[in-house]
């Protein structure tokens, strides 16, 4: 269904770890909140039988549905983990067109990836998270955009300001496919440490400004920073 990138949230405030928290700790509050929605719906159910079962049966599904993509996100973490290193170690045999496949899929440096994003809302807190890489035009990505899609609809739109605007950039780089990324971009020595004070706040500062406004970065490489190019 859904899940998310090496971390599993970002936000308009917080950063790292610390923010992947903060975003897991706002989606389980989320789900209890449904929990309580469909146990008062069941609790008034003598007085108004209908209302009273739609309403628990509602928030039953969509709390289910909540927690069920907070255990995938969880979930795709490992499995981009697991996708990064494959390629790691696959990477001289994909930039010299050797066959190798992953989930049964071959592998090139023209392959593209592409991932879908979710957002979600608390107040003045806004969280993103991404879907795991999927094999574009190889593996079906219907489930996940449309996981994803439902998933920024409902929860997106509540926070102020970075929701409001992160929401419908979120469903129309999911309808359409947008966040892709070719295998050979990636296959690149990552960047190196920043030498400084002065870089790493540049860096930083670059880093928020993207995620402010929602945009992709460039492929980052993901090969050690020491490595050569073929």
């Amino acid at each position: 269904m859904i899940g998310g990138n090496r971390r599993l949230g970002g936000c308009s405030v917080f950063s790292g770890r610390f923010s992947g928290l903060i975003g897991l700790l706002a989606q389980a509050a989320a789900v209890c909140f449904w929990g309580y929605s469909a146990f008062y719906g069941l609790r008034h159910v003598p007085e108004n039988a209908a209302a009273g079962f739609l309403m628990a049966g509602f928030s039953l599904l969509i709390g289910g549905a909540t927690a069920y993509c907070i255990y995938r996100q969880t979930q795709f973490v490992q499995e981009d983990a697991k996708f990064k290193a494959w390629m790691i170690a696959n990477a001289e045999k994909i930039r010299t067109q050797q066959p190798v496949f992953y989930r049964s899929q071959r592998i090139t440096p023209d392959t593209e990836l592409v991932r879908h994003h979710l957002v979600f809302s608390a107040l003045v807190m806004s969280f993103r998270m991404r879907t795991r890489w999927i094999i574009k035009g190889q593996e079906p990505r219907f489930g996940h955009a449309l996981a994803a899609t439902l998933y920024t609809l409902i929860y997106g739109w509540w926070g102020f300001p970075f929701g409001l605007f992160w929401t419908p950039v979120a469903l129309f780089k999911n309808l359409t496919g947008y966040s892709a990324v070719r295998v050979g971009d990636l296959l690149q020595p990552a960047p190196g440490k920043a030498n400084g004070f002065g870089e790493r706040v540049s860096r930083d500062y670059s880093k928020r400004l993207h995620a402010g406004f929602f945009l992709d970065e460039k492929a980052v490489g993901i090969l050690p920073p020491d490595s050569v190019k073929a």
